[in-house]
C-alpha cells in the first residue's frame, strides 16, 4: 500500500493505481500471509475499505 504509484499497487485504500475503480479487499494484497490466519485482519480492512468507499460515493467522488 502506498500513494505513490510506482512501487506499490494499491493505496491505503485498497483501489489499484493502474486499473480504474478496481479495489482489492482480498488478501492478495498482502506481501505474505505466512504463519498465522489472516481471517479477521481481513475482515477489518473489507470494513474500512467499504466505509470509505460508500462515504466517498455519497460524496459523488467515486
Amino acid at each position: 500500500m502506498g500513494e505513490v504509484p510506482s512501487k506499490p499497487v494499491v493505496d491505503r485504500w485498497c483501489r489499484s493505481h493502474d486499473v480504474n475503480n478496481l479495489w482489492i479487499v482480498d488478501g492478495s494484497f498482502f506481501p505474505t500471509a505466512g504463519g498465522y490466519n489472516p481471517t479477521l485482519t481481513l475482515l477489518a480492512n473489507a470494513h474500512r475499505v467499504a466505509d470509505h468507499f460508500v462515504s466517498e460515493g455519497k460524496k459523488g467522488n467515486i
